[in-house]
């Protein structure tokens, strides 16, 4: 019988084989557009389909306030974050031009900032995106500049220098910051499993709690600043009945027995050239209980490498992460601008070809 992307993916979560990997696809948006351009497609959802791709993001829209634009094209963000599209050689990336709060001294500078308000989105078209998705494993998660998160958000708001600054020497005034950001997403994350009951299957959130060598932060204090916050996200996802995904980039191994425990079913995205992040060794370790998402590298054998190394690569990761289901096949992020279409290509024919049970 032929599965749906739906029953494949939930299958594999669960620690079963289906008939095939699960696939997903992550990409910048200037990639994402060569590809879309190079079938020659006029739409995204085209470019997943060719790609046999099983997953499907939504998120409400937003319809609060009119956010501002200024004459040097930077833009607020609904948290006041003042971000500017950059552009770089091949590409381009949303870049902070200021963090509203990064001269804040005191709790009640935390208390009296002006919030944004869970009423800036539109939860009602969250039927109609599942509707449209429904043989599709679908994954609650906002972009970038509105996805559930809680160090993350602490940088955009703070500034990298200052919130870790923060942990060590304000903690009081963090602790009070991240039960702010905590308590918005909360809120929003309800209505959207409110609005799409019974509906949605996975809900993500996207931190980074790593660096390529090592945790950006000590254990101790993510167990004490960080650690309480996940739980209440993923609590509230449960109480849906959904699989709870974790996004964080770098070395994280240290975490993951914590993450096991406070109930992530999904870790992405498996960072193989970060320090201790290898394949074998965190199925070995953890494939029985946690299902890994990714793990085709970005930094080096796709852009660099040969279609030959793409092959190998993803030959590899099947015969490591797929025993035994609990693997989805994707990247390691988003498949980066000066990316080599052929290797892409390469990517998603090797992943049919050989990712059968």
């Amino acid at each position: 019988m032929q599965l749906t992307s739906k029953e494949r993916a939930l299958i594999s979560i669960n620690g079963k084989e289906p008939d095939r990997i699960p696939i997903d696809y992550w990409g910048t948006k200037e990639i994402t557009e060569k590809l879309i351009n190079y079938f020659k497609f006029s739409n995204y959802d085209q470019l997943l389909e060719k790609f046999n791709v099983d997953f499907r993001y939504i998120f409400p829209e937003y319809n609060g306030p009119e956010l501002e634009v200024y004459p040097d094209g930077s833009y607020k963000d609904l948290w006041g974050i003042i971000r500017k599209n950059q552009i770089v050689k091949n590409g381009s990336y949303e870049e902070v031009i200021k963090s509203p709060l990064a001269d804040f001294t005191s709790i009640d500078d935390i208390e009296n900032y002006n919030w944004p308000n869970p009423n800036c989105y539109n939860y009602e078209n969250i039927n109609a995106q599942l509707s449209k998705y429904k043989n599709y494993a679908t994954i609650a998660v906002g972009d970038r500049t509105n996805r559930t998160s809680i160090l993350h958000a602490g940088i955009y708001l703070r500034g990298m220098e200052q919130i870790l600054l923060d942990l060590y020497e304000n903690e009081e005034l963090a602790q009070k910051l991240f039960e702010k950001v905590t308590n918005f997403y909360l809120e929003v994350n309800k209505r959207i499993f409110e609005a799409g009951k019974g509906k949605i299957d996975i809900f993500m959130m996207g931190d980074d709690f790593g660096t390529q060598n090592s945790l950006l932060i000590s254990p101790k204090l993510w167990h004490k600043l960080i650690k309480p916050h996940l739980i209440k996200h993923i609590k509230l996802a449960k109480n849906y009945g959904l699989k709870v995904m974790l996004h964080s980039c770098g070395a994280i191994f240290e975490l993951i027995p914590d993450l096991i425990e406070i109930g992530i079913d999904i870790l992405n995205p498996i960072q193989v050239r970060a320090d201790k992040m290898i394949p074998q060794k965190l199925k070995e370790s953890f494939g029985n209980k946690l299902c890994f998402h990714g793990s085709i590298d970005i930094q080096k054998t796709l852009p660099l490498g040969t279609k030959e190394d793409v092959i190998e690569e993803v030959k590899d990761r099947i015969k490591t992460l797929a025993p035994n289901g609990k693997f989805i096949i994707c990247t390691t992020h988003n498949i980066q601008a000066d990316t080599p279409i052929e290797n892409i290509l390469t990517l998603y024919d090797s992943i049919i070809q050989y990712g059968k049970y």
